[in-house]
């Protein structure tokens, strides 16, 4: 679980999902965009926004989840039961296979590459748990 404070991450991940998802806007309270879902490698970009009051509940994922903040911010628990912020251009990895929770209580959107390791498309890509804390 690393923060990664670079630009670099943030503008490939804008490029490519801005190319894919365009002008589009959500007026729903949360949406979320898959921009890319292949078949080989089984990565799963999606870009996610709220008008506040989001909660992702405890899950776990088979494999790593890369989350890049692009406005407002998240707090993560993982590892702990103290959240990291995350802010506008940080990278937080998430660790596979150890309960996650975020939450984001004003406007936020955020980019999420998950890797899932040994799926076919249908399988989940997380799993509900219940809080370590």
């Amino acid at each position: 679980m690393r923060i990664l404070r670079t630009k670099k991450w943030g503008v490939l991940i804008a490029f490519v999902v801005g190319g894919a998802i365009g002008a589009s806007a959500a007026i729903a309270a949360v949406t979320t965009t898959v921009a890319a879902d292949t078949n080989t490698v089984r990565e799963r970009i999606a870009q996610i926004s709220t008008d506040g009051g989001f909660d992702s509940g405890w899950h776990i994922h088979p494999g790593p989840v890369i989350v890049q903040v692009q406005q407002g911010y998240l707090k993560i628990k993982q590892n702990t039961c103290n959240p990291t912020v995350v802010r506008p251009g940080e990278t937080y990895i998430e660790t596979p296979g150890q309960p996650v929770d975020a939450t984001a209580n004003h406007a936020a959107k955020w980019t999420i590459t998950e890797l899932l390791p040994n799926s076919v498309p249908g399988d989940p890509d997380r799993v509900t748990t219940t809080s370590p804390c």
